[in-house]
């Protein structure tokens, strides 16, 4: 029986690729029909000309993967395929494991899942055969304006079909220039069919983004929201993103003020708006008053008092940076940053009264004992904190090199602060070694 069922397999393989071979005989004959057509100047001037030759185009494009489906088993795939790949390789694609079946003309990314989610056509039929077929499809409503909302809507939205499969191809495997370009001819094509797509104008504008043009980018995204698609704000904060890429930080800004005058609950825009405040060195006053807003809007976000905390600290003021760190510990006691953030604090302080106590007069011996004695007061409030935030991010080395500078400070209170020292010193070296070795 397994010899039997070999046998039916050997012959529907053979089957499938006779009947593809007569499928590209067919198409190539259609073709020359249709070169032949658009170059005869009587038959060129018909609109329907080159319809027919759009088309055939279009054929020519996807005449490889026409049965690929997204989503699709690949064991489906293959009978629908009709033969089997020349090899399988295990590959990485935007960080995610997939298995490439290769064939001559095209490639098949599978997930872990055992379905197909993109490809990659290798080798044309006809080389270019979508563009020119978006050619062809412009120079039939050049000659009857009519045909793409009439006859040729059909062809239109086929021509822009696969112009958005072989977008999300591309995208998927991370070629986000291609895609956008892709995205930008489904766009022109829905126009022509009488459509406005504003989902393909952001889709095409955060292709482009991500692909860092971004001139196009937003020039795409500006489009999508002068039709009033702006995702309850989205599109304004991604405008302005991109914006700040730029450089044009108060362009951002104005972006973000008019946006949040129509969605002032907006946390994302308030956050953004803020960095660029603070980046621009805005009046204190203006941030500190949308921080409290957002706070109110946000409690639980600790990033807010982060931002608070680092505000302070560029204007000089230790004391409300680190008051907005300590909270910022409250909000989110898991989290490492706030408690480094509140030691570097502390230790400033300590560190600002040795400095202070070592520009005293020699002699001065008791002045410099109680300085010092101060200082070590604070030292010991940074090390608690800093010590809370190892226990957190054991990996973070510049923790590390802060509490072993520390109980450097502290040598002379006891064996148990020495021993402190050598563990942060041992440990510290260790972790440069291992830097080291990952580098190599």
């Amino acid at each position: 029986m397994k010899k039997i069922l070999l046998i039916l397999a050997a012959a529907a393989t053979t089957l499938a690729a006779s009947s593809q071979t007569k499928e590209l005989d067919n198409l190539a004959k259609r073709l020359q029909k249709s070169d032949e057509a658009i170059a005869d100047p009587k038959k060129s001037a018909s609109a329907n000309t080159w319809l027919d030759h759009t088309s055939a185009l279009i054929a020519a494009s996807k005449v490889y993967t026409k049965t690929l489906v997204a989503d699709f088993p690949i064991e489906q795939t293959l009978a629908l395929v009709g033969d089997q790949p020349n090899e399988i390789v295990e590959v990485t694609v935007m960080e995610q494991p997939h298995k490439k079946y290769v064939f001559d003309n095209f490639d098949i990314y599978v997930n872990q899942n055992g379905q197909v989610v993109f490809w990659q056509t290798k080798n044309e039929f006809r080389p270019d055969a979508l563009n020119k077929a978006l050619e062809a499809f412009k120079k039939a409503c050049e000659l009857d304006p009519s045909i793409a909302t009439g006859k040729g809507y059909l062809v239109g939205d086929e021509l822009l079909n696969q112009f958005n499969t072989n977008g999300m191809n591309n995208y998927n495997l991370g070629q986000k220039i291609q895609a956008a370009e892709m995205f930008s001819k489904v766009v022109e094509v829905n126009q022509m069919l009488g459509n406005t797509d504003s989902v393909m104008l952001y889709y095409t504008g955060v292709a482009y983004s991500e692909g860092e043009d971004y001139d196009k980018a937003l020039e795409y995204l500006n489009k999508a929201r002068e039709i009033g698609y702006d995702q309850d704000g989205g599109v304004d904060f991604y405008i302005a993103y991109m914006q700040e890429k730029q450089g044009k930080k108060e362009d951002a800004i104005a972006t973000l003020e008019n946006a949040l005058a129509k969605y002032p609950t907006d946390n994302r825009m308030v956050t953004q708006l803020i960095n660029l405040y603070i980046d621009t060195q805005r009046s204190p006053d203006t941030v500190v008053g949308l921080l409290d807003k957002a706070k109110e809007l946000d409690p639980s976000n600790v990033s807010l008092y982060m931002l608070e905390g680092t505000l302070w600290e560029k204007m000089g003021n230790a004391d409300k940076a680190e008051a907005a760190f300590v909270a910022a510990t409250k909000v989110d006691p898991d989290n490492y940053a706030p408690y480094m953030n509140a030691g570097i604090m502390e230790a400033r302080k300590g560190d600002a009264l040795i400095e202070q106590a070592r520009k005293l007069d020699l002699n001065d011996v008791k002045g410099y004992e109680a300085m010092a004695k101060e200082a070590i007061g604070y030292y010991n409030v940074a090390i608690e904190y800093l010590e809370k935030a190892h226990e957190l991010n054991p990996k973070e080395i510049g923790i590390v090199d802060m509490l072993k500078g520390l109980y450097y400070q502290k040598l002379a209170n006891g064996e148990e602060v020495e021993t402190k020292f050598q563990h942060y010193t041992d440990l510290y070296r260790s972790m440069e070694e291992q830097a080291e070795a990952a580098q190599q």
